[in-house]
């Protein structure tokens, strides 16, 4: 079982980064080979222009980390979209790395790679308006995963604004555990 997380944020030691911790603790403890990776450590550029007969699209970036590192997410059994809310979305890196997704939707590899695999989203929010702007992104990964045939697994979303504040709120932490030992759980069964 392999469980790829990742994270959207550029803050590392954020919010999102310390509930990507705890989910994979609790992949880890439930047996699963575990991987996290910071988008923003990576060069994926946006997405360039594809045609419009899925079948024949050719990603023209494919000169950047885009390649690789969606091979490792297809080669996942759980990927972990961890990203907080930036204007009533996922993070610009989160965004980038998806919407190149088009360029690869028309291959049967990468459909069939795709269809069944698990997704857990980890939200931090600022403002106080949790379940409403947790929604602002897992709405959207639902439409994305669902779309193509994955699993939504479930999520955690949760209203905090300072940098690693979320390390002190120990029902948040324990859910993001939780959800990691459930997820593997669930794609082992």
């Amino acid at each position: 079982m392999k469980v790829l997380a990742l994270v959207g944020s550029p803050r590392k030691g954020g919010n999102t980064d310390v509930l990507t911790d705890e989910f994979l603790r609790g992949a880890r403890e439930a047996k699963a080979e575990v991987e996290k990776v910071y988008l923003d450590d990576l060069r994926i550029r946006p997405i360039a222009e594809v045609g419009d007969d899925l079948a024949t699209r050719v990603d023209l970036r494919a000169d950047d980390d885009l390649p690789g590192l969606l091979e490792r997410f297809l080669a996942a059994d759980v990927a972990v979209i961890a990203s907080p809310v930036y204007w009533e979305s996922v993070s610009a890196q989160m965004k980038c790395f998806v919407d190149r997704w088009s360029a690869y939707v028309g291959q049967e590899s990468f459909k069939r790679r795709f269809a069944g695999k698990g997704f857990a989203v980890l939200c931090p929010c600022a403002l106080p308006e949790e379940a409403q702007e947790g929604e602002w992104v897992t709405e959207q990964v639902k439409g994305w995963i669902g779309w193509l045939g994955g699993r939504y697994l479930g999520d955690v979303c949760v209203s905090v604004r300072d940098k690693g504040a979320v390390a002190k709120m120990p029902k948040v932490l324990r859910k993001a555990y939780e959800l990691g030992k459930r997820c593997v759980a669930e794609m082992g069964a």
